[in-house]
């Protein structure tokens, strides 16, 4: 049986994070930075007589300053990169080591999935899994030839294999029928997409063909290599023109009114909008103006038609499309972020028939 240490597996400004195989005691291991002057002044850092990591679990070590009586080595982590070493005081080995990159407050350095690649993760999981993987976009109003589909996301820049990946709604979750599980040798790639057929079977062997209930339901997406749920969600109704999907890629759950199957779902930028009392056909001015990042966009349209929201920047290049789609006749509320987006001036641009309008607007970070 191989054994495999533990590793160092999140890096962030003031902390790091360890992971390893079941049972594993830590307590005779060190870590300590690679600065000359720091290995010369500090010595290196013991974790605590005791400290057992639990089976594919985390544990978090302060790094800048003491944690426990007797501690002499706190050091600080640069924020603009260092390298750090994982000592097996033990046997004397250096178990793992790491030269991490700068990052933002709001960034770690860290391994995606858990134990594999490193690189800048742009979501904090101290503690927790890194979740690289997860799903992205849900399609449940499929037809012969445009099946039901659900979209899964690698949120980190290696490829990842998810052949030890099953997706199920709730008949596998409740055990009445076997969870769908992904094609062998599916690599996803970095910072890629895969999409997978759900309402039949896809590749020989496969009985777990499920439908998506156009009215809304639950889905999973775990991990049988660890039986490690790494995602799950519950999502609503759609039309046959709407998915729900993460705005940004792996981030926040949206009614989306733009089908973006297998790429990306955008860069931060999702619409909410609410039909109320008709009051003709109007654009009215966004606010708050200026905004920073969010701002909303009212309009009515007086007949039911084919309706374009869209959002260009001083040079003409389209932005965003807020909204592309078949509206009745009524008032609209248009929530936009525009996070991702640079300072300056706008134009939103409403289109319905033969007749359009265009306003200003002023994005102030």
């Amino acid at each position: 049986m191989k054994f495999i240490p533990a590793v160092l597996q999140g890096i962030s400004i003031g902390l790091s994070s360890i992971t390893a195989p079941p049972h594993r005691s830590i307590s005779a291991v060190t870590k300590y930075t690679m600065s000359a002057d720091k290995a010369a002044q500090n010595p290196k850092k013991p974790f605590p007589v005791g400290t057992i990591i639990p089976a594919k679990g985390f544990y978090v070590i302060i790094t800048d300053t003491a944690s426990f009586d007797g501690d002499l080595s706190g050091f600080g982590l640069s924020s603009s990169g260092e390298k750090v070493w994982l000592e097996d005081t033990t046997t004397s080995t250096i178990v793992d080591t790491i030269t991490f990159a700068a990052m933002s407050t709001t960034q770690t350095y860290g391994r995606g999935p858990d134990g594999g690649t490193w690189t800048l993760l742009n979501t904090i999981t101290r503690g927790t899994s890194n979740g690289s993987i997860v799903m992205n976009e849900i399609y449940s109003r499929g037809v012969a030839g445009n099946l039901d589909w659900i979209e899964i996301y690698n949120g980190v820049s290696a490829p990842v294999d998810i052949s030890g990946y099953r997706i199920y709604d709730v008949g596998g979750q409740g055990g009445t029928k076997p969870k769908k599980p992904f094609p062998a040798r599916t690599i996803l790639s970095a910072n890629g997409f895969y999409v997978i057929i759900t309402d039949t079977a896809s590749f020989d062997g496969d009985l777990s063909g499920f439908g998506l209930s156009s009215s809304g339901e639950k889905v999973w997406l775990e991990d049988t290599t660890t039986s490690t749920i790494v995602d799950t969600v519950t999502f609503g109704a759609m039309s046959t023109t709407q998915t729900w999907g993460r705005v940004p890629d792996g981030g926040t759950w949206q009614l989306l009114n733009t089908i973006t199957r297998g790429t990306t779902n955008g860069t931060g930028t999702f619409v909410n909008y609410e039909r109320t009392i008709p009051h003709g056909y109007a654009l009215k001015q966004n606010y708050p103006n200026p905004f920073n990042p969010s701002t909303k966009i009212q309009f009515s349209i007086e007949k039911t038609g084919s309706t374009t929201l869209t959002v260009f920047d001083i040079l003409g290049k389209e932005v965003a499309t807020l909204v592309n789609g078949q509206l009745e006749s009524g008032m609209y509320t248009v929530d936009w972020n525009a996070a991702g987006l640079s300072s300056g001036l706008y134009f939103y641009k409403l289109q319905c028939g033969d007749k359009s309008e265009t306003r200003k607007m002023i994005l102030m970070k």
